[in-house]
C-alpha cells in the first residue's frame, strides 16, 4: 500500500460567465485555416451574437456602433500581439473576415479600409 493519498485530478472548469476573450469573431468549426493561401479569406461570425452575457465577459453589446466594436477589437488584438500565438492570422471585426497571414496585421482591411488585427483560429 502506498503511504500517500492520491490527489483529486479532475479538472475544474472555470464558469462560462467569468469567461473573457482575446478576439471578437470567431469562425464556424477548429482548423477553418488549414488549407486557406495567403490570398484566402473567410467569414468569420462576431461572439457577440453568440454569446449570452457577452458584455459581461468584455464583448461589446450587439447594438455597439462599428467605432465601439473596433476600439474593443484593437485593445483585444494589442494584448494578442504581445503573445507569440504560432498560426494566428488577422481579421476584421466590422467586416467579418479572417485571413491566415499575420504578415497582413495592421495593413488595411480590403473591405473597410481599416487596419486588420490579430486572429487566433485555435
Amino acid at each position: 500500500m502506498w503511504p500517500f493519498k492520491k490527489k483529486n485530478t479532475a479538472t475544474k472548469m472555470m464558469p462560462t460567465d467569468q469567461m473573457s476573450y482575446s478576439q471578437l469573431d470567431i469562425t464556424d468549426s477548429f482548423g477553418d485555416n488549414e488549407g486557406l493561401s495567403s490570398d484566402d479569406w473567410i467569414s468569420t461570425v462576431a461572439l457577440n451574437c453568440t454569446t449570452p452575457s457577452g458584455h459581461a465577459m468584455g464583448l461589446p453589446p450587439l447594438d455597439a456602433s462599428e467605432e465601439e466594436t473596433y476600439q474593443v477589437a484593437s485593445k483585444l488584438s494589442q494584448m494578442r500581439e504581445s503573445i507569440p500565438i504560432p498560426n494566428d492570422g488577422v481579421y476584421c471585426p466590422i467586416c467579418h473576415i479572417a485571413n491566415v497571414q499575420l504578415a497582413k496585421l495592421r495593413t488595411p482591411c480590403p473591405k473597410c479600409g481599416r487596419p486588420l488585427l490579430k486572429f487566433g483560429w485555435d
